[in-house]
This record gives structure tokens, sequence and C-alpha cells, in this order.
């Protein structure tokens, strides 16, 4: 199983009817009793009208069906419903417990990248400070020739990282469960992003440190998902919190 097959069957087995389901151009979220998840909407470049038009199943019935049938969407190769399936997940997810702070995701990468080598799996706004903090910063983004693939020379890189820094995009394009393996035994490893699964069971299965959102308040997050808006505008509204969630010796 890869990385999100197996949190899922680690969550508790207890149903969660969804209440609401928004997909906006840049983010999806779906609610449930126990709360609010998010993810980025990925959208596929097949065609949007006739006969074969991409579409996403059971759309307009997804209210009142069980958050873990949605979330059964992360296994589909139709984007779409991978953004509604990891939203879904997100939703039904307990609330996170161990050593959580408000830390800011770039001042903890940067305390863990001094003097070492580290590595940033797609584009935050602190790289400036991790190349002030770092011996050496190995970016790796979508090239234009191979995409997302993990080509020999990628790993190689990954493997040469003392830390990694990981797009929550990463469980969305399939690319997560190949950095986890080419990354180096033992080096430490951060997930950021409001798309991260923030439990402590995303931990167990190899990350040190989670950077994601948590909405405090579903009815102002959803407007402005309905609005065309971007997680800038979403924080804005105060409607999210960002927390850190780093794994505690033993």
């Amino acid at each position: 199983m890869d990385f999100l097959e197996q949190l899922l069957e680690r969550l508790p087995k207890v149903p969660a009817p969804v209440r609401g389901v928004w997909i906006g151009p840049y983010w999806t979220a779906v609610q449930t009793g126990s709360g609010t998840g998010l993810a980025t909407t990925l959208l596929d470049n097949g065609p949007a009208h006739g006969e074969h038009a991409q579409r996403l199943a059971g759309a307009g019935k997804l209210a009142g069906r069980d958050a873990r049938e949605l979330a059964a969407g992360l296994a589909s190769d139709f984007p779409l419903a991978r953004s509604v399936g990891l939203a879904a997940l997100n939703a039904i997810l307990p609330e996170p417990a161990g050593r959580i702070t408000e830390r800011n995701a770039g001042e903890l990468a940067a305390e863990q990248a001094a003097g070492k080598t580290i590595g940033v799996v797609g584009w935050f706004p602190f790289l400036p400070q991790l190349k002030q903090a770092a011996a050496r910063v190995e970016v790796f983004e979508k090239d234009p020739e191979t995409g997302f693939a993990l080509t020999e020379e990628r790993a190689a890189r990954l493997a040469g990282c003392d830390a990694l820094c990981i797009t929550a995009s990463a469980l969305l394009n399939r690319t997560l469960d190949g950095l986890l393996r080419a990354a180096r035994p033992g080096a430490w490893k951060m997930l950021v992003g409001p798309s991260s699964p923030l439990c402590r069971e995303a931990l167990d299965l190899g990350f040190d440190a989670i950077c994601g959102a948590r909405v405090v308040e579903a009815s102002a997050v959803v407007r402005v998902i309905q609005e065309g808006g971007c997680f800038q505008q979403i924080r804005q509204t105060g409607a999210v919190r960002l927390l850190a969630l780093e794994k505690t010796d033993g």
C-alpha cells in the first residue's frame, strides 16, 4: 500500500457523513462532523464538454455519503477525484496530538538545515532563509521534459540530502512514495502545505514534522473557495490556523 492508503487504514473506522463538498479552481474542501479538510484542486487537461468530458463520479450526490467513500478516490486516475479524496481524508482526521505549535515552517526547516544539505521538493517562500542557513540547498521542481519523474539523477541528489522539505502536492501527483524511498535512511523529513494530513499517524509513516492547516471557521473558508480565492485569501479571513506537528523522541 502507498502512503495515503496506509494512513487511511490507520485512522479510526467511524462513519463520518459528508456535510458538504466545495471545489474551487485552487482549493477543494470537504466537511464532516469531525471537521473540514482541505486539498489543492488538481485538474486534468482532458475535454470539458461532450461525451468524453472528464467528470467527477457522483457529483451532486456526494453530501450524505461516508467520507471514507470519497477518500477512496485517492486511488483514482482522475486528478480531481484525488483532490476530493485527500480533502475527505483530512476531514476525518482526529484532533492532532503531540508536540504541536504554531512554528513557521521556514523557521523549522532552517533550524534542521543549519550547516547541512537540505532538499526542497516544490517551491516555498522561505527558500532564501534556507539558503542562508544550509550548507547546500537542492531544489526539485517539475521538469519541462520529465515532469515529476524520479530520474536516477534526482534520486541520487535526494539520497545526498540530510533533510527534506516536501510539498503536500506530492500526495496528489503520486510522487511521495518514490521520494520517501529515495531519501537517505535517517534523513529528517518534513511535509508542508494545507493539504498535509496533520496527524500523528502521518508522522509514524515516515515524517519528523508536518506543517499544515486546521480550519476553525468553515463558512469563511468555503466562501473564499467558492469565489475562486487562493490560500493567501483564505488565511486573511483568520479562519485557518497554521500548525506544526513534530515527532517526539520515543
